[in-house]
C-alpha cells in the first residue's frame, strides 16, 4: 500500500479488525483474548449475557466488532453434574444464548466463530481410542449429560449461509 493510501473501511466503518468475545473469564477464552491482543488485534471482552437479545445488540452497536467469538457458555460448578439439576439456565445459556448472538451477528454482518465442547464426542468403533479422532463434521454421539445434549443440540442446527458467520 502506497504512502497515504487509506485501508478500505471493514464492516466496522474503520479500517481494522475489531474483536468482541464472550467467554472472557473462561480458558479458552482467555487464552484467545492474550493470542489476539499479543498480534496486536483490538479485542473487548463481552459485557451482556448471551441469552440477552438487547444487550448483545446494543453491545455490537457500541462496539462495532468485525469479529465474535463465543466461547462462553454454562459448564456448572463444581462441574457439568450442576447443569443435570439447572436445565432451564443451561438451555438459556448454551442453547437459547448461542443461537442469540450468532443471529444478531448474522443480521449485522459480522464474522462469528463458535467454539463449543469437546464433550460431544464418545470413543466408538469408528473412533477408538489412539485412532484418527474426530473431525468438525462428525455428528455428535455422546448425549450422556443435560450439558452435552444442549450443546451437542446447537451443533445439529442449520446455521445461516456462510455469508459472515461460522
Amino acid at each position: 500500500m502506497a504512502t497515504g493510501d487509506r485501508m478500505p473501511a471493514m464492516a466496522n466503518g474503520v479500517g481494522r479488525e475489531v474483536w468482541l468475545i464472550w467467554g472472557s473469564e473462561g480458558w479458552i477464552a482467555g487464552h484467545l483474548i492474550n493470542l489476539l491482543r499479543k498480534q496486536g488485534k483490538e479485542v473487548h471482552t463481552s459485557l451482556s449475557r448471551m441469552e440477552d437479545r438487547n444487550g448483545v445488540l446494543e453491545e455490537l452497536c457500541l462496539v462495532r466488532p468485525t469479529h465474535t467469538i463465543i466461547a462462553a457458555g454454562c459448564t456448572g460448578r463444581p462441574n457439568v453434574d450442576w447443569c443435570e439439576d439447572h436445565k432451564e439456565q443451561t438451555i438459556r445459556s448454551n442453547v437459547i444464548g448461542t443461537l442469540n448472538v450468532v443471529d444478531a451477528c448474522f443480521l449485522k454482518r459480522i464474522h462469528c466463530t463458535v467454539f463449543a465442547t469437546g464433550c460431544i464426542y464418545q470413543y466408538d468403533d469408528a473412533h477408538p481410542w489412539q485412532g484418527p479422532g474426530f473431525t468438525e463434521t462428525d455428528p455428535a454421539n455422546f448425549f450422556g449429560s443435560f450439558y452435552s445434549m444442549t450443546k451437542a443440540h446447537v451443533e445439529e442446527v442449520p446455521w445461516p449461509p456462510p455469508r459472515d458467520s461460522l
